[in-house]
């Protein structure tokens, strides 16, 4: 595994960049430190080092990766799938000689085609972790969140994530109406939700789910309070 810039611990300005080759890696390199100089670039050869990185170090601004690797594209696209799953949060580009056709179906913010002119991948980079920011809801507890969705009757869908672990809670005018986390729906998922100790949140305003949680978000997050009472009494024990 190589870094142009390596850093033990992401800041603000990290991209991740997934090719298998050095030279590309370099010139990437050189383009951030003229464009954006305060910005560190990570560099892996394979989607497999890019997961360890992902796994350390989730807070990152945005992945670009090339989608052929061995002469296969099956790695990278489950790659990207596994990113967009868990890592909901951070911009996904796709920087390949392939055609358009072969990214369609990927969970991706943008293709780029090699080589890459630095000004237009720059622009459209700053342009995806602009969206994304602007997006993303930090410093506010999850409850009182899920009260303001309900006060505001929102349709869409949250998505809770830390540390790739990533749910989903679909309102539908103010009604939570399910959630999902790690194969698990329903109120049970809600409650794994709300026992994260840190989280982001995204909101994207569509809302893809059938009811399947009949109780109210009032008697929710009571039973969730109860739970995490008792469980607090039973660590004290």
């Amino acid at each position: 595994m190589s870094a142009v810039c390596p850093t033990p611990q992401p800041r603000r300005g990290n991209l991740l960049f997934v090719d298998p080759d050095d030279f590309l890696i370099d010139m990437i390199g050189a383009g951030l430190r003229l464009t954006r100089p305060k910005w560190e670039i990570i560099a892996t050869h394979t989607p497999a080092e890019a997961l360890e990185i992902l796994e350390e170090h989730s807070e990152l601004d945005v992945i670009v990766t090339e989608l052929v690797f061995d002469r296969s594209t099956a790695t990278a696209k489950a790659f990207i799938h596994e990113v967009a799953q868990r890592w909901p949060e951070i911009p996904i580009f796709v920087m390949t000689n392939l055609d358009t056709a072969e990214t369609r179906e990927l969970e991706t913010t943008e293709y780029i085609a090699k080589p890459p002119d630095m000004d237009f991948l720059m622009r459209r980079i700053d342009r995806a972790i602009r969206r994304q920011r602007e997006s993303v809801v930090r410093g506010i507890s999850l409850p009182t969140f899920l009260q303001i969705m309900e006060i505001e009757k929102k349709t869409c869908t949250v998505f809770v994530s830390h540390g790739g672990r990533a749910g989903e809670l679909f309102f539908r005018d103010g009604r939570l109406l399910d959630a999902r986390i790690d194969g698990t729906g329903g109120a049970e998922a809600l409650y794994e939700m709300l026992s994260m100790k840190e989280h982001s949140l995204r909101v994207v305003d569509t809302c893809d789910a059938e009811p399947r949680i009949g109780m109210s978000l009032a008697s929710l997050l009571m039973e969730w309070s109860v739970r995490a009472d008792h469980a607090s009494r039973a660590e004290d024990e």
